[in-house]
C-alpha cells in the first residue's frame, strides 16, 4: 500500500486516494484475469513457409557476413528453463507458444 500511495503523490492524484489489500485480487476478477501455466509450441512450422523464408529473406539478412559468421540457433547452448512457468492471462484464452 506505501508503493500505491507513493506513486499517487508523485502523479499529483487529487482527492483522498485510499488503498487497501484486495484491490488486485478484485481488478483481475473484475477483468477475467487469472494465472496460467505456459505449455510448449502450439504446433510445427508450415514447411513452405520456411523454405520461402529461406530462400527469399534469409540472403538479405546475412548477406554482408562471412559464411564463419553465420551460426544456426539450434547449435547455441540457450538456457531457456529460466523463462516463468506461470503467466497472467484473460480466462478465455489459451497460454501456449506459437
Amino acid at each position: 500500500m506505501e508503493k500505491a500511495q507513493e506513486i499517487s503523490k508523485k502523479l499529483n492524484v487529487e482527492g483522498d486516494a485510499s488503498f487497501y489489500s484486495g484491490w488486485l485480487h478484485k481488478f483481475k476478477l473484475r477483468h477475467s484475469i487469472t494465472v496460467k501455466t505456459v505449455s510448449g509450441e502450439s504446433g510445427d512450422a508450415d514447411c513452405e513457409t520456411v523454405d520461402d523464408w529461406i530462400r527469399n529473406q534469409l540472403p538479405d539478412l546475412i548477406k554482408g557476413y562471412e559464411q564463419k559468421d553465420v551460426s544456426n540457433a539450434d547449435e547455441t547452448g540457450l538456457f531457456y528453463n529460466l523463462l516463468p512457468s506461470k503467466t497472467l492471462a484473460i480466462k478465455s484464452d489459451t497460454c501456449h507458444g506459437e
